[in-house]
């Protein structure tokens, strides 16, 4: 522990030194922007039976 970078201690950059994080997010944005995603505003169907939480579970049936 007695050769803590310099940059850990100060944050200041001797040699050469990448913000990593920064570039992979960077990285990742230009990926997703790339694909082309459909964008649909279409509604779904409502659920009346899940608007409330009275029921106790398996109150339909299946696996609780």
């Amino acid at each position: 522990m007695t050769d803590m970078p310099k940059r850990d201690i100060t944050g200041e950059c001797e040699g050469e030194c990448k913000d990593q994080v920064s570039d992979l997010r960077k990285e990742q944005q230009e990926k997703l922007d790339a694909e082309e995603m459909e964008h649909s505003t279409a509604e779904t169907p409502t659920v009346e039976h899940a608007k409330s939480r009275d029921n106790a579970p398996g109150d339909l049936g299946g696996h609780v």
